[in-house]
């Protein structure tokens, strides 16, 4: 990202102030109708998620502008939506979610410019989970693959 585009993300998202948990509700609405499975990920009611929802995107929006804190939040954030179930095929519907919820709350603001630093900001939010979540499932696969691996060496040979 640019650091334009850095500046224009944390001031659009800065300037939504309160309305910022009403687009976090708009975002989930959106989210369960597009894929509706997404809905199952979540066992909080509407009202948390969009609470939780917005105080991690105002921490991911404010990080953004540290790389290194930002990859560690954010991909502790991915090592945690692996373990809630979260998949790869998700991120699409997220993000297109995310950008019409925020579309719709910033209104006339909203132009190709802001669209596309955002379209930005959330492909390396995903790309930074998206890799935790793949970390997460290789270290979880590892210890069965060298179970099995050790188990084939002390077989002995037919014959």
């Amino acid at each position: 990202m640019t650091p334009e585009q850095l500046a224009v993300v944390r001031e659009s998202y800065a300037s939504l102030g309160p309305d910022a948990t009403a687009m976090a509700a708009d975002f989930y609405g959106r989210l369960f109708a597009a894929d509706p499975s997404t809905r199952a990920l979540f066992s909080d009611g509407p009202e948390v998620m969009a609470v939780k929802f917005t105080a991690e995107l105002d921490a991911i929006v404010e990080a953004i502008a540290s790389f290194d804190e930002f990859r560690l939040r954010v991909a502790d954030l991915g090592a945690r939506h692996a373990a809630y179930g979260v998949q790869t095929r998700h991120y699409g519907a997220v993000g297109e979610a995310l950008v019409a919820s925020l579309a719709t709350h910033l209104g006339d603001r909203w132009d190709d410019q802001l669209e596309a630093a955002w379209r930005r900001a959330y492909n390396l939010v995903a790309e930074t989970m998206m890799s935790a979540q793949q970390r997460v499932s290789r270290r979880s696969d590892a210890p069965a693959e060298r179970g099995a691996r050790s188990d084939r060496s002390v077989r002995p040979p037919h014959g």
